[in-house]
């Protein structure tokens, strides 16, 4: 059964733009870059994800801004810094938002990526839940005898590196129980490809605003 996406695109799209973001000092395209995210997330009503990217980079931000005009009193350089961790933000925050990281790693396994090294991310991505869980459950386990852990408590990496020395076996045998071989070929019951009309559009789009950008630069 063949299924369109558009996380590759839009993946694409992403890494071009973190790209040129870590080198560029067009102080417009991460404005553009954050009113863009902040106009979507309104009109979409994600309050919560807004209050998210408000706040969260924001620290960051500053500091990195502060020690800049401690030191230079570079005020343009600074407010490229403090807008580009923004930047940084919006990006990752559309990343986690609109890219699903299991339909990109079936599509490069579809296309030439090794097996092993899909699997074994997918493993991961599968296996999140489950530790997060257990985490949480050793936060309230402490609590009740009245220790509270940092969450840089090396109990908590220590329960995620026990988890996944338990359920290796486990996993093993799962992916042999669905005939999972090391370096033979597979058939795909769903076959990903690119939805070609929506990543035009996605293309057209960024290209428009690509060229605004440079015009207005000049």
């Amino acid at each position: 059964m063949e299924k369109k996406i558009i996380s590759p695109t839009l993946a694409l799209i992403v890494l071009l733009l973190t790209i040129w973001i870590s080198f560029s000092k067009l102080l417009v395209l991460n404005f553009v870059i954050i009113g863009l995210t902040i106009l979507y997330f309104c009109l979409s009503r994600y309050w919560k994800k807004l209050l998210y990217f408000i706040l969260v980079p924001l620290l960051p931000a500053l500091g990195s801004a502060w020690a800049i005009i401690v030191h230079s009193s570079n005020y343009k350089f600074a407010l490229l810094i403090f807008s580009r961790t923004y930047s940084f933000a919006a990006l990752g925050l559309i990343t986690a938002t609109y890219i699903s990281l299991v339909e990109l790693l079936k599509y490069f396994e579809q296309h030439g990526l090794s097996s092993n090294i899909v699997y074994g991310l997918l493993v991961v991505i599968q296996a999140l839940p489950r530790i997060q869980y257990e985490t949480q459950m050793i936060t309230k386990s402490s609590r009740l005898r009245g220790i509270f852990l940092p969450f840089w408590s090396p109990y908590y990496y220590a329960k995620a590196i026990f988890i996944a020395l338990t359920w290796q076996p486990q996993i093993s045998e799962a992916m042999t129980i669905h005939a999972y071989e090391d370096f033979k070929a597979r058939t795909h019951y769903n076959k990903y490809t690119i939805d070609k009309i929506k990543s035009l559009f996605i293309i057209v789009l960024f290209s428009i605003v690509v060229i605004l950008l440079l015009i207005i630069n000049k």
